[in-house]
């Protein structure tokens, strides 16, 4: 009885100096972080795993809710944001941590979906972390469904994008939609359209404002860019060739007007004859001139 009795206090004894040597460790690292950068350092997982003692899941939705409100304020203005290289790998840490946590948690798959995977243009990074919650959440078409478009949108990967889209599809409750979305996808056209579907269904069943804010930004984007590649198709059909500028489509009534890219970019005719944005469907960073 004595045993049971000391044995928590002798692990307290050993925990709690080693839990405020990190603090100390934490607290320096934070110092030397460039001024006016004071994200603060993330513990690695193990060691949250003891300091959260059996309180996985609460430390777990405190870390996402800390990602959700430092994503939130990285808005500069309406449609512009600031974020640097290594705030995407704080952020990155922080949602690990916290589906390291409570790996079943769903939230912190959608936010890494759309920022590291839309915004940052870490995929692999991103897809990993995906996988990593569909082996957890065995049950959830939303996580095979990401993986799917992933790998049709960004890697251009068509069979292993379809794969994914079949898996999501016979998850309980998913849209019969998504079997004909990977049969799609088992053709190469259509990707801005494919992408502009997949965000209309997204729309459909988020509810958080910060990431419905990017959905809506990045729907149109894409909505205006598939207007200017149907103009193109026109132009093609008239002349025999794609059209040296967008403004050609102007000029001979095609389109009225190039709309505005939401992102602070400019639309553009590439090389390949492909419509694309300076911004790269990034939120561009304003210069003093704007």
């Amino acid at each position: 009885m004595r045993i049971s009795r000391i044995f928590p206090v002798v692990l307290l004894g050993v925990l709690i100096p080693g839990y405020f040597s990190t603090l100390s460790y934490v607290s320096l690292t934070n110092k030397r972080l460039p001024k006016g950068e004071e994200v603060n350092v993330v513990l690695p997982s193990p060691v949250l795993k003891i300091t959260s003692l059996e309180y996985d899941g609460l430390a777990s939705d405190v870390l996402y809710l800390k990602s959700l409100v430092f994503y939130g304020s990285t808005w500069v203005g309406k449609s512009q944001r600031n974020v640097k290289e290594w705030e995407y790998d704080w952020l990155y840490n922080v949602l690990k941590a916290s589906t390291d946590l409570d790996p079943y948690f769903l939230d912190p798959y959608f936010l890494a979906n759309g920022v590291l995977g839309w915004e940052a243009k870490r995929v692999a990074e991103t897809n990993r972390f995906l996988a990593k919650g569909s082996r957890y959440r065995d049950w959830d078409y939303w996580l095979p469904f990401f993986l799917g478009f992933n790998y049709y949108y960004f890697l251009g990967e068509n069979d292993k994008a379809a794969e994914y889209l079949m898996k999501a599809s016979k998850k309980p409750g998913a849209d019969p939609f998504y079997g004909y979305f990977a049969a799609r996808l088992a053709y190469k056209g259509n990707r801005t359209e494919n992408a502009i579907i997949f965000l209309e269904g997204m729309l459909k069943t988020t509810k958080e404002k910060t990431i419905r804010k990017d959905y809506e930004t990045r729907l149109e984007a894409l909505k205006a860019i598939l207007y200017l590649e149907k103009g193109e198709v026109v132009y093609k059909d008239k002349f025999g060739k794609n059209p040296d500028n967008l403004n050609a489509l102007i000029e001979h009534r095609i389109i009225s007007q190039i709309p505005v890219d939401p992102y602070g970019g400019e639309f553009y005719i590439d090389k390949d004859g492909s419509v694309k944005t300076t911004s790269d469907l990034r939120p561009m960073k304003k210069t003093k001139n704007n």
